[in-house]
């Protein structure tokens, strides 16, 4: 009799060790709106692509803002959008109206240069994703007057987003084969 109590002590203990390692922890969903503000004096276009095919467009006047979407996921992933499909942008070209661009393209970690960091945001803080709770939050990116002076003609930014398009789309088909 002792001895079976014995037995069901150490399964009572064991089961209460192992059960939490068991369980997976599963990351809040972070409900996030992204914001895109025109700080120069020029009107853009924000052009977002996948595989060098432009599937969203956003056209920003000066000094005014717009709202590309909202996703919900554990974090925050600029430039994915669920309508009229998910889809996932790997590259941005802002267009501004006197024929000059800047492009930035994502890395293959999810995260990039500038816009494509959440970290470069306006209003960002490490507090504000380290809460193990839902949030519902809007982030800001601001193009600049420094941006602009970054850009170059326009020519030139298509043809190296058509070469990294048909090099993308090069390495997809050799990669099904």
């Amino acid at each position: 009799m002792q001895q079976k109590i014995i037995k069901i002590l150490f399964l009572i203990i064991g089961i209460s060790v192992l059960a939490p390692s068991c369980s997976k922890r599963i990351e809040p969903i972070k409900t996030i709106t992204y914001v895109y503000k025109n700080g120069t004096a020029y009107d853009l276009v924000l052009e977002v692509y996948d595989n060098g095919v432009k599937f969203k467009s956003f056209s920003i006047s000066p000094n005014k803002e717009v709202e590309t979407g909202t996703t919900r996921a554990e974090g925050p992933v600029p430039f994915l959008f669920y309508e009229p499909t998910m889809k996932y942008g790997d590259s941005v070209v802002i267009r501004f109206s006197n024929n000059r661009c800047l492009s930035y393209k994502r890395l293959s970690n999810g995260f990039g240069p500038k816009i494509f960091d959440y970290r470069e945001y306006d209003n960002y803080t490490p507090r504000l994703f380290d809460q193990n709770k839902p949030i519902t939050y809007t982030l800001y990116y601001t193009i600049t007057v420094d941006d602009y002076n970054e850009s170059v003609d326009c020519e030139k930014t298509q043809r190296n987003l058509l070469s990294c398009g048909l090099i993308a789309r090069q390495q997809a088909f050799f990669y099904n084969r």
